[in-house]
C-alpha cells in the first residue's frame, strides 16, 4: 500500500480543496455518476434544492462514504425534507468530511416552491465549519449561499440548473482564497416507466467543466440498476437500489483508475 499512501501525498491537498463546498451525496446520484441535477429525492438537498418542490412526501436520509476506501477522507451525512400541503418543502442537512487533521462540517437550511405546476426553484443558507493544520484554515467560519430552478418540459423531459456558493464566500486573506462557486446545468430524459437517462455539465471558476452521464433501470418497480461516468476526472460508477415500502436501500461505487474504488450506501424513509 505504500505506492497508494505515496498517490495521497501528491493528490490530498487538491482533493480537499475539491471537497470544501458543497459535498456530492447520496448511493442513488453516486451510482448514476453524480449526474442529479434533475433527480427529485430528498437528496436533491446537495444537488439541486429546486427539485425538493416536486416531492410529493417529507423524506429523511442518511448516507457513508469511504472515499478510495480511506477512513480518512470519509463523507457522512444526514438530510431531511418536510413537505408543507401548500407552502412549499423545508430542507435540513449536515455532513462531515475528513478526520482529525481536516474536517469540513455543513449545516444547511433550505426551501423549495413550486412556481407553477412544471416549474420550481429553491433555495439554502449554509453554515461551514473548516479545520485544517494550516493557521489559515484553523477554525475557519464561512456562511455559503445555493440557489435553483427545475423545470419539467414535458413528461419525458426535465431541465436543471444549480449554482453553489452564489456569494463566493472568502476562504483566506492569503492568495485572495475563495470556497469554488460551483455551476450545474443538467437534463433528465425519463424514456420509459423503467429508464432514466441524465446528463450534466458542472463547472467551477477554478477548474475545467465535468461532463456527467448517469443512467437507471427500475425492475418491478423496487430493484433499480444504475451506472455513470465523469470526463472530468474519468471515473465511472455503479450500483444498486432497492425499495422496501417506504424504505429505500441504495448501494453505490465510484471507481478512479488510480486511486481506486469509493463505496457509498445510504438509506432513505419516506413518510
Amino acid at each position: 500500500m505504500k505506492w497508494l499512501s505515496t498517490i495521497l501525498i501528491v493528490l490530498l491537498p487538491g482533493l480537499l480543496m475539491a471537497q470544501i463546498g458543497n459535498p456530492h451525496m447520496g448511493a442513488r446520484s453516486a451510482a448514476m455518476g453524480h449526474a442529479s441535477v434533475t433527480n427529485v429525492d430528498v437528496w436533491a438537498v446537495h444537488h439541486n434544492q429546486a427539485a425538493l418542490g416536486f416531492l410529493e412526501k417529507s423524506a429523511v436520509a442518511v448516507s457513508y462514504e469511504s472515499r478510495f476506501l480511506t477512513n480518512n477522507l470519509a463523507q457522512k451525512g444526514a438530510v431531511g425534507a418536510i413537505k408543507l400541503k401548500k407552502f412549499g418543502t423545508v430542507s435540513l442537512n449536515v455532513s462531515q468530511f475528513g478526520y482529525s487533521e481536516y474536517n469540513d462540517n455543513k449545516f444547511g437550511l433550505g426551501y423549495a416552491m413550486k412556481l407553477a405546476e412544471e416549474i420550481s426553484i429553491g433555495a439554502q443558507v449554509n453554515y461551514q465549519y473548516i479545520a485544517f493544520g494550516a493557521n489559515d484554515y484553523d477554525g475557519l467560519n464561512v456562511l455559503t449561499t445555493e440557489v435553483g430552478v427545475l423545470a419539467k418540459l414535458t413528461d419525458k423531459i426535465s431541465l436543471g440548473a444549480h449554482i453553489f456558493n452564489l456569494n463566493y464566500a472568502k476562504v483566506s486573506d492569503y492568495d485572495n482564497e475563495h470556497i469554488p462557486m460551483i455551476i450545474r446545468l443538467g437534463a433528465g430524459f425519463q424514456f420509459s416507466e423503467e429508464f432514466v437517462g441524465n446528463a450534466e455539465v458542472e463547472k467551477s471558476l477554478e477548474q475545467d467543466a465535468n461532463i456527467k452521464l448517469g443512467a437507471e433501470y427500475t425492475f418491478f418497480e423496487k430493484l433499480a440498476v444504475r451506472g455513470g461516468i465523469n470526463t472530468q476526472p474519468f471515473s465511472n460508477s455503479f450500483g444498486l437500489g432497492y425499495k422496501i415500502s417506504g424504505l429505500s436501500i441504495d448501494v453505490a461505487a465510484n471507481y478512479h483508475s488510480v486511486l481506486g474504488y469509493s463505496p457509498q450506501a445510504s438509506l432513505q424513509y419516506r413518510f
